[in-house]
């Protein structure tokens, strides 16, 4: 069976915007190991571990969740169908609450003199904020798709036991 326009729609959205999402964590590591490399005897406050996890570790393991789930939506995978559901939910839940919350682990105190993009200033919560507004309307897409009836079949009717029955045949 061939996944219909919706799927695949939502496959190429969710591939694009993983591939997207890996570009500026990435290059804010090679970049952190580059500057290490090249002076390493510079005297320099360490990144807070939170602030490493938050920009860096979980962009980039949301991001190569996405691109996996991407290719099983194309196959008709359940387990692509509920991962999308999971990417749907826990990144506007984790970006809504530190918006909420605003811990200063996360978002540094602003340097003074009114400069939002210097770093430590409003930048990084004006970076949150945006994803949200993003985030939210392609969430509820992607849960509006995937719990209709119609989509749920299309994956159950795939990875079903009368499917695996007629791959062995």
């Amino acid at each position: 069976m061939k996944p219909s326009n919706s799927v695949i729609a939502v496959a190429a959205v969710q591939f694009l915007s993983s591939l997207a999402e890996l570009v500026p964590p990435g290059l804010y590591f090679v970049a952190s190991l580059q500057s290490h490399r090249l002076f390493p005897t510079l005297n320099r406050e360490s990144l807070a571990r939170a602030v490493y996890a938050v920009y860096v570790g979980i962009p980039i393991c949301f991001g190569l969740l996405g691109i996996v789930a991407s290719i099983g939506l194309l196959r008709l995978r359940e387990w692509a169908r509920r991962i999308t559901l999971l990417l749907s939910t826990v990144p506007v839940a984790v970006c809504a609450l530190l918006i909420v919350l605003r811990p200063s682990s996360v978002f540094p105190p602003d340097p003074g003199q009114g400069a939002i993009f210097a770093i430590g200033g409003g930048l990084y919560l004006l970076a949150f904020e945006l994803s949200l507004v993003i985030l939210i309307p392609i969430s509820l897409w992607w849960w509006i798709l995937f719990t209709r009836e119609s989509v749920r079949s299309q994956f159950r009717e795939r990875s079903g036991p009368s499917s695996q029955a007629q791959i062995r045949k």
